[in-house]
């Protein structure tokens, strides 16, 4: 009866809530998409898949292969994305200090968000060398194997952050990911103390990651600013000069959102 009423209070439209699933599962997949595929992922029957595809590709959301019959995501997307982008404050606004994050280290400097209990990347600026680690802006990542993610999951209020724990699951990536929630808290509370967190191919073998929050007029944390690479560059000669660089920079950026806001 509880979850009736809170279902009632929420009030959303419960057939909006499956056209975005699609939306979500065609945007990470490479090739197009028959109806089946979507139907058996997302456990949507057929003809309910069916009508969703046909009301999106009907709004220029979704495109259909005249000849294989298959979905795409259209163009009408993008040019939103786009809007959605210019209109994001945070990543325009910040964008000068991954340019600078990035000349600093060399490394690919992202900028991340939290949400729905993982991180967005928002924006980035991408290394110059040869081997680098890049990301499609707008996709998003788990948070407990990251470390962006375990950043911006270490500064949320203690009632959100058990929220978040309770609600996510500890998928296992790697033989280094964290999996137990109490190491997990045990990691949380060092990165609290040092003021940046690592992720030390804790997602990817090859990968490391090192970032710092940048914090809001009323001492909330609104982002995560990292760099990513390949592990082998990850040095402790090359750690220890880049975190006080992260440092530097993260703290220069909260300071400049604290003057503007």
């Amino acid at each position: 009866m509880t979850n009736e009423i809170e279902e009632k209070q929420k009030k959303t439209i419960r057939s909006v809530i499956k056209a975005f699933d699609v939306i979500d599962y065609m945007a990470l997949s490479e090739k197009e998409l028959g109806v089946t595929e979507i139907s058996e992922a997302l456990n949507y029957g057929v003809s309910a898949t069916y009508h969703l595809l046909n009301t999106l590709k009907e709004c220029n959301i979704i495109e259909q292969n005249e000849t294989t019959k298959k979905f795409k995501l259209g163009l009408k997307l993008w040019q939103i994305g786009m809007r959605a982008y210019e209109q994001n404050d945070i990543s325009i606004i910040l964008k000068p200090y991954l340019r600078k994050l990035k000349e600093l280290t060399g490394e690919t400097s992202n900028l991340t968000i939290l949400d729905n209990n993982q991180i967005v990347y928002i924006a980035q600026e991408e290394s110059n060398r040869l081997l680098k680690m890049f990301t499609k802006i707008g996709v998003s990542a788990p948070l407990h194997c990251t470390g962006a993610g375990k950043i911006l999951l270490a500064y949320q209020p203690e009632s959100k952050q058990d929220h978040i724990l309770d609600s996510i699951e500890l998928t296992k990536y790697t033989n280094k990911t964290i999996t137990d929630k109490d190491k997990l808290m045990e990691e949380i509370d060092i990165i609290k103390k040092q003021g940046y967190g690592l992720d030390d191919e804790e997602r990817e073998i090859g990968v490391s990651c090192i970032g710092a929050p940048i914090f809001g007029v009323n001492n909330e944390i609104i982002s995560c600013i990292s760099i990513s690479g390949p592990k082998s560059r990850f040095t402790k000669e090359n750690k220890d000069r880049w975190i006080k660089m992260i440092l530097d920079v993260s703290k220069e950026a909260t300071d400049y959102i604290r003057t503007i806001s």
